[in-house]
């Protein structure tokens, strides 16, 4: 049963920036590691999380500020969204010209990073999921892609293992790039059809 939750907004903005914080820290981290070791995969995988940082950083700056600025950062996380779907495109298109090497270490260590934030992220933003304020549905999407994915990402670990292979990792990266363009779409439509509700009415 569903029922209407009075969400603080203070409080809201507080958990997206300390998810935004953690986000951009595994960025720095993973990225800078990945260019110190000269891997390839690492030091592109760690600047790829810049896409989660934008959403929680839009969402932490806009929420609870009016509906305007709510409309507009769900429009721009909308954007962000599918700007990783694209890129997500452009880099598979990319392994057929330049096949990279299959780094199993790299693999590995991504799927970790990536499955113990989207456990985190997914945790705190759970009672949210079902809200229909524009911002707070960019966020969750964004965090049940993470889930999703790394899930997914759990098992080409396992692959790689055994036998390393790049074509796991592209279908994974595909499913990926799907669920990004349909959370930008559904994050627009959101945005679009909310312009009435406030943030603190929740559905939680």
């Amino acid at each position: 049963m569903s029922d209407v939750v009075a969400i603080s907004p203070r409080a809201y903005r507080l958990t997206i920036l300390a998810i935004a914080a953690m986000v951009l820290a595994i960025m720095i981290g993973e990225a800078l590691y990945g260019y110190l070791i000269g891997s390839r995969f690492l030091l592109r995988d760690g600047l790829e999380w810049i896409y989660d940082v934008l959403i929680y950083g839009l969402s932490a700056a806009a929420f609870g500020r009016g509906v305007r600025a709510e409309r507009l950062s769900a429009y721009a996380s909308a954007a962000v969204l599918a700007a990783a779907g694209v890129e997500t495109v452009v880099q598979i298109v990319w392994t057929f010209i330049d096949p990279p090497d299959v780094e199993t270490f790299g693999i590995t260590l991504s799927g970790g990073l990536t499955t113990l934030e989207a456990m985190a992220v997914a945790a705190a933003l759970w009672r949210f999921r079902r809200a229909h304020n524009p911002v707070m549905v960019a966020t969750w999407l964004s965090a049940r892609n993470d889930v999703v994915t790394s899930a997914l990402s759990a098992g080409v670990t396992a692959l790689a293992r055994l036998a390393p292979m790049a074509g796991p990792q592209m279908a994974v990266d595909a499913f990926g790039a799907f669920l990004c363009f349909q959370a930008a779409f559904v994050t627009a439509r959101e945005a679009r059809a909310a312009p009435t509700v406030e943030s603190g009415d929740v559905n939680a």
